[in-house]
């Protein structure tokens, strides 16, 4: 009985031993992300591109000069108005009461006056009973005209062509003098609001203006030419930067406005090397060396998805703001690889990260 056992023991282990998993793992090579650079013309380096924020043309924060309670508000925000343009009114109910009691009070003190200047020319009463109705009725008429003026003051109109841009009150409120009701901005041309740093500011003035265009991520492969407008002298006390102010003509088909951001582009002139035709500029940093001389790593297309590495042997130049020079091993459009060049090596299959921006 127990040599069976046994038997029928080894018998269920062999079976076991040569049977195979039912199920099979693959080995899965997980790829390798890379950071990658296209190589450009060197002649596209020489462009200095800033961040900027478009700006009104004209902007003006409107408010009454009296206080009172909002009787018509014509405008809402986006309305196109015209300059002399009736937007809002005060209740004029208190202002019309207090009016006709100044007229009151100024056409009795002209009449006392009108009364003593006959009497004074008879000796009747004094040179100085005569004065004092002179001054009350100077008095009385500076109050009158400031009523009437308190009553124009009770209109709020456009001084310009423009846009309603905010909206800071509703009708029937009760404003103070001052505050603020509306934001009027003239957009028929647009400013666009750019700092320089002080490196470039430096290197600019009346013989070095370069012509600087604007770009907008969302109006792709599309440029418009700016025009100086103003430059601050005074920096920034935060940011040691300068404030320069250019001006470009509103473009039609495209509703940009006050507050979008916008990539300012000029052509950087000084301080480069002189460019030859068949070299281009890269990193510093992309660039290694070993026994066999300096060298690269580019990324290959292979699919959709996947990049073969592949080392390339440079010959190199100068280094400058551009950058260093390359004069044979790369070429414009070269997919380069400029981070963990350490971990490459030739035929690695990798995959790209998002195309990085120097």
């Amino acid at each position: 009985m127990k040599i069976y056992t046994v038997s029928l023991l080894l018998f269920l282990i062999s079976i076991v031993g040569c049977s195979k998993p039912d199920e099979v793992t693959d080995n899965v090579v997980e790829l390798r992300h890379v950071r990658t650079l296209t190589v450009t013309s060197p002649e596209q380096k020489r462009f200095i591109e800033l961040p900027g924020v478009v700006a009104a043309n004209r902007k003006a924060e409107l408010s009454f000069r009296v206080a009172g309670k909002i009787k018509t508000l014509a405008v809402k925000e986006g309305d196109h108005v015209v300059e002399g343009q009736v937007l809002a009114s005060l209740d004029s109910t208190d202002i019309e009461i207090q009016l006709k009691s100044d007229q009151a009070e100024f056409d009795r003190a002209l009449a006392d006056f009108n009364r003593g200047q006959a009497l004074v020319t008879k000796g009747t009463i004094s040179q100085a009973n005569y004065n004092q109705l002179q001054s009350t009725l100077a008095t009385a008429e500076a109050a009158l005209d400031t009523t009437k003026q308190n009553l124009f003051y009770g209109q709020l109109k456009a001084p310009f062509d423009g846009i309603i841009a905010k909206r800071n009150i509703d009708n029937f409120e009760e404003v103070q003098a001052k505050q603020e009701v509306l934001t009027l901005q003239d957009v028929s041309s647009i400013d666009i609001k750019v700092d320089i740093p002080e490196r470039i500011m430096i290197l600019t003035n009346e013989d070095t203006k370069p012509e600087v265009e604007a770009l907008f991520d969302a109006i792709p492969n599309t440029s418009f030419p700016l025009a100086l407008k103003e430059v601050a002298t005074q920096a920034d006390l935060d940011t040691n930067t300068y404030e320069v102010t250019l001006s470009m003509p509103k473009v039609e088909g495209f509703n940009i406005l006050p507050g979008m951001s916008v990539t300012t582009r000029a052509r950087q002139t000084l301080g480069l090397p002189q460019l030859t035709s068949t070299s281009v500029y890269v990193p510093a940093h992309a660039v290694l060396e070993d026994s066999s001389g300096r060298y690269a790593f580019v990324a290959i297309q292979k699919d959709e998805a996947i990049h073969t590495v592949e080392r390339r042997d440079l010959t190199t130049g100068t280094l400058s703001s551009l950058g260093l020079e390359i004069t044979s091993g790369l070429a414009p459009g070269d997919t380069l690889i400029i981070a963990g060049m350490s971990k490459m090596y030739q035929g690695l299959e990798v995959l790209r990260l998002q195309e990085a921006r120097l």
